[in-house]
């Protein structure tokens, strides 16, 4: 993992390049250990930066000390090749090499749909966010936002109301939740989703870190929504950003003598949004399909020990989840979780994928 952090700490190398690296050495030990070398024989002014950072003692430390943070605090750091890691993001050019994450829904699992806006919202704005995610509620989505006030924060509020599945991207670290006001909202987002950061564990909250986390925002969702903003602003930036990705932008109409519908109103009318008329418009653009609440099936399943009911309760929390996973969560013997395994196979509850992996059967 030392490696890895260090590989992230690395300043002017872009995440292409990093990945790259990574995918044709195997492991980032052995991808730093060859960089160091073609570093020295091409002897670059930008090269010998790179290598001078790689060979501080400083960035060493650091990674240390980010990684000792990340333990104390429960904190996972996932790179790019990690199941936790986004999929739709890591398509994304400027996509961070890692992120760092708490919480213990994989985002991989759902469909995810962006909800942002303007911080000075009117109630019609979230009358249309809680309208939006009410008839959202039986989809297999989540839905992602900023934890800023306004919109953002309504949003997830709104979300863990109806158990949505939801994700924070923050734009500080996770140890350093801002605005501090929303810390009660981000434990909650914790138990029901996840807070996603690029920063560091302990960094604070800057200018520029926020119109960097859009891209985030909008590079893991499938298609974003604009509720209410004015024509400058972050909402403004992700749906650009959103744009730039070729996912789905809808923008909520409004009121065109209002100053935060001026910017949703100037995304439909440069066609750089779809008017959303009805969230049904969200449904039919992602292509997906009404599920049953998993929790009730479950409660339906009869003639389970102990055990099966344990294991089964810990994959359907996330839908899919490995082996190891499991193990850890459930404290079985290897033996003996493979056979509580085997008899929910065989009862029909979970399938077994590729990777040693399980996924609820329904």
């Amino acid at each position: 993992m030392l490696e890895t952090v260090i590989f992230s700490l690395i300043k002017g190398l872009p995440f292409s390049i990093k990945k790259k690296l990574i995918d044709e050495n195997k492991c980032p030990k052995n991808a730093l250990a060859n960089l160091k070398i073609s570093l020295i024989e091409v002897n670059s002014k930008t090269g010998l930066k790179i290598l001078n950072q790689i060979n501080s003692n400083s960035i060493v430390a650091k990674a240390k000390k980010i990684i000792q943070d990340c333990i104390e605090n429960e904190i996972q750091i996932i790179p790019y090749w990690n199941g936790f890691y986004p999929k739709d993001l890591m398509h994304c050019i400027d996509a961070p090499f890692l992120i760092y994450i708490k919480g213990e829904k994989n985002p991989n699992n759902q469909s995810l749909i962006s909800i942002v806006g303007t911080r000075n919202c009117t109630d019609y704005g979230l009358n249309e966010v809680k309208r939006i995610l009410k008839y959202l509620k039986p989809y297999p989505i989540g839905i992602v936002s900023g934890l800023a006030y306004g919109i953002d924060i309504y949003a997830h509020r709104i979300a863990d109301e109806f158990n949505i599945v939801n994700y924070a991207v923050l734009g500080s670290g996770i140890n350093n939740i801002y605005p501090k006001k929303h810390l009660k909202e981000s434990q909650k987002i914790m138990e029901n989703g996840m807070l996603i950061s690029e920063y560091t564990p302990n960094e604070g909250p800057r200018t520029y870190h926020f119109p960097r986390r859009n891209r985030i925002i909008a590079g893991v969702s499938k298609c974003t929504i604009v509720i209410e903003s004015k024509k400058t602003g972050g909402a403004m930036i992700t749906a650009r950003l959103a744009n730039d990705y070729s996912r789905d932008v809808f923008a909520v109409p409004g009121n065109n003598h209002q100053e935060y519908s001026s910017g949703s109103n100037l995304l439909i009318q440069r066609h750089q949004a779809t008017i959303l008329n009805h969230p049904k418009q969200i449904i039919d653009a992602l292509n997906i399909k009404r599920v049953e609440n998993k929790t009730t099936l479950i409660h339906k399943k009869k003639n389970l020990s102990k055990e099966e009911e344990l294991v089964l309760s810990i994959i359907s929390k996330n839908n899919e989840m490995s082996i190891n996973e499991i193990q850890i969560k459930s404290s079985l013997k290897t033996s003996f979780l493979n056979f509580v395994l085997t008899n929910l196979e065989i009862k029909q509850y979970i399938e077994a994928k590729l990777g040693n992996f399980y996924k609820i059967k329904f």
